[in-house]
């Protein structure tokens, strides 16, 4: 449905576009950004950021930029490796967007000099693309010429620093500046356009470019009818963009794609209301409030998150894109308030860091409460419980720190294995505790041409074995869309409060191509103990297989639990002790045979660590040969007293 595109032709949008209106919005901006950004130079929650800028320039100052060398680019193709290339890339726009901000809080003629000379050197690369997204097979379309996320991102980021100081720079720099931006980015997506792949997709791809080459349009293009023409494109790929999103406002790629995508569509949004003299509004629709909701919905406690598909747990979300969406839907957000230093983000991105310091309200930010959600077509579910002060685990209680105790939380994943940046995790579970996943997701893995290339789920963040479900007879989990959950059961507070149980049961018979296995259903079960001293989750995996006559094929299951902490064992239990919370599991040790394994893997930005990997494993001839069984896991998830 072309919701966006329908609404706003370019033969309306010519209209609201005009020259007059455009200049106005062009002196506001100006103004208002300029004014902001040098308020927040004494305001003290920004002295981390404004630190990080200051340390980035004197770098700047004392060493050369690193070069983006052929050889370097090279390592993609030849060896599969991207950081190499990708962390001289980005410290080269982390340089550029340091020295701009400097020279907008301090506009002296050598702060203006070094950002010239920054804007040439962007100027003067390949191509702004990333290696692993130039298509070496294009004979139609050069590499400068291939437009994705990053080209895309510094498109914009190079008319933003236009708009802002491009009065105050020299008449040749900024001539240079825009041809690059036209002859790289606006001329193969509008004026001669090539088709982009990202055009028409339902991801992350589709807004952070459409709303990276409209920004541009929208800032650079002096013709208004081409202007309107541009815009009316990217709305359509926009259109594309949200339907990748179900009515729930899920975002299938997690919530690290969704300040990504969503990110740049908001930013996207605004520009486009602010230079339509606030004609264009493309936010009110009720889909839009509830993607704005999702990372809300998501997040457990204390900035970590549910993090299915390539997200991080810790996720950071920068404080200037939740305040708007806080002030767009009318409250607080229950997320923590904290404003990112430029050298927290590995891509050093221009569009975060300056809307960090423009639209950041720190009062927009409060306390989250106990509360369930569930994102019926993504498939999630996230409960949340307030322990009470004190904390027992079996009998023993221990007093803890004064407060209102600690964010006990689960999640779990329903949906299916053909999703972008898909894992194959169905029925996969997180257990919280006060600020950390105890049982967790390993999230993203190290990004190399075979996390993206045929037999991929054999890497451990993808695949079926590292994550917290079983493998049948030896077999795990397989891609695409015919494995998916189905919901059998499902049971939800009507007050949203975890403290009366919910339940979850889906089969998950589709997600695993063993020929024995005729059934396998998984239930969850949530409850607050009481008194509020803990939480219960009961899984229950229900497996039926196949049997011909008197007799059966042999079988067995391997149920695997993730964890970043090293687990106890001892007769029939597990223990995960956290920092502030711990869990228990309990379970048949008669039936099940429990074996820990440390595993050493890198994690997404390539820094060494320890995951544990326990396997409770039990097979037909400890079931008499039974052609159905269930097997249940007790886990009890409490504030410890550590």
């Amino acid at each position: 449905m072309s919701l966006l595109k329908e609404a706003w032709p370019a033969s309306r949008l010519v209209m609201v576009l005009s020259d007059g209106v455009q200049d106005t919005a062009r002196q506001r901006l100006r103004s208002e950004w300029t004014k902001r950004l040098r308020a927040t130079v004494a305001e003290p929650v920004y002295a981390e950021l404004w630190m990080d800028i200051e340390r980035v320039c004197k770098n700047s100052r004392e060493t050369p930029w690193p070069e983006p060398s052929l050889p370097l680019f090279q390592q993609f193709a030849h060896m599969g490796e991207r950081k190499p290339y990708e962390d001289v890339y980005f410290e080269r726009r982390g340089r550029l967007a340091a020295l701009v901000l400097a020279a907008v809080a301090d506009s002296e003629p050598w702060r203006l000099k070094e950002v010239e000379n920054g804007l040439l050197e962007i100027c003067q690369e390949y191509t702004w693309a990333l290696p692993a997204h130039v298509r070496e097979e294009d004979t139609v379309t050069p590499p400068w010429q291939q437009v994705d996320l990053f080209a895309s991102e510094t498109a914009q980021m190079l008319a933003e620093i236009l708009l802002l100081l491009g009065e105050e720079l020299n008449g040749h720099v900024v001539a240079g500046v825009r041809e690059e931006v036209e002859r790289r980015v606006l001329e193969p997506v509008f004026w001669q356009p090539r088709h982009f792949e990202w055009e028409t997709a339902e991801h992350n791809w589709a807004a952070v470019c459409a709303s990276g080459c409209g920004i541009a349009a929208l800032l650079l293009a002096e013709d208004s009818q081409g202007k309107a023409v541009a815009i009316e494109k990217m709305l359509g790929t926009l259109d594309y963009f949200l339907e990748g999103y179900g009515e729930d406002g899920g975002c299938p790629e997690g919530v690290g794609y969704w300040v990504y995508g969503f990110g740049y569509f908001i930013y996207f949004a605004d520009m486009l209301r602010a230079f339509s003299g606030e004609a264009v509004n493309i936010l009110t629709s009720e889909k839009i409030g509830e993607i704005a909701a999702f990372a809300e919905r998501v997040h457990l406690s204390d900035g970590i998150f549910a993090n299915y598909s390539d997200s991080s747990e810790t996720e950071r979300l920068p404080s200037g894109l939740v305040s708007y969406l806080n002030d767009l839907q009318g409250r607080r957000s229950a997320l923590p308030f904290h404003v990112s230093g430029l050298l927290e983000d590995p891509c050093r991105r221009w569009a975060h860091v300056l809307r960090n310091l423009v639209w950041t309200n720190p009062l927009a930010f409060g306390s989250g409460e106990a509360a369930v959600d569930y994102l019926p077509q993504l498939g999630w579910m996230m409960c949340r419980s307030r322990s009470s002060s004190h904390s027992s685990s079996h009998g023993r209680a221990a007093r803890t720190k004064a407060g209102s105790g600690a964010m006990l939380a689960f999640s779990a994943k329903g949906g299916h294995n053909n999703g972008p940046h898909n894992h194959n995790d169905l029925g996969h579970f997180i257990l919280h505790g006060d600020g950390e996943n105890l049982l967790c997701d390993l999230g993203a893995g190290l990004y190399t041409k075979a996390y993206f290339s045929p037999g991929r789920e054999s890497i451990v963040n993808i695949s079926s074995g590292g994550h917290s479900v079983p493998v049948v007879n030896g077999t795990m989990q397989q891609s695409g869309a015919r494995a998916k959950a189905v919901v059998l059961d499902i049971a939800v507070d009507e007050q949203k409060e975890a403290r009366t149980g919910t339940r979850l049961k889906l089969d998950l018979t589709s997600a695993y191509p063993a020929e024995e296995l005729t059934v396998f259903t998984r239930s969850f079960a949530w409850t607050v103990l009481e008194g509020n001293e803990g939480a219960r989750l009961t899984i229950t995996d229900h497996f039926e297989f196949e049997s011909s006559g008197v007799s059966m094929k042999p079988w067995d299951v391997e149920e695997l639990l993730i964890s970043r902490f090293q687990p106890m064992t001892g007769a029939g239990f597990v223990e995960w002790q956290g920092t502030k919370a711990a869990v228990r599991l309990d379970y048949d040790a008669n039936m099940l045979r429990p074996r820990i394994e440390a595993v050493k893997h890198v994690d997404h930005d390539g820094v060494s660590f320890v995951f544990y990997k326990t396997s409770l494993k039990w097979s037909s001839d400890r079931w008499n040969g039974s052609a159905s069984v269930d097997c249940n896991l007790f886990f009890i998830i409490y504030q410890s007293s550590c």
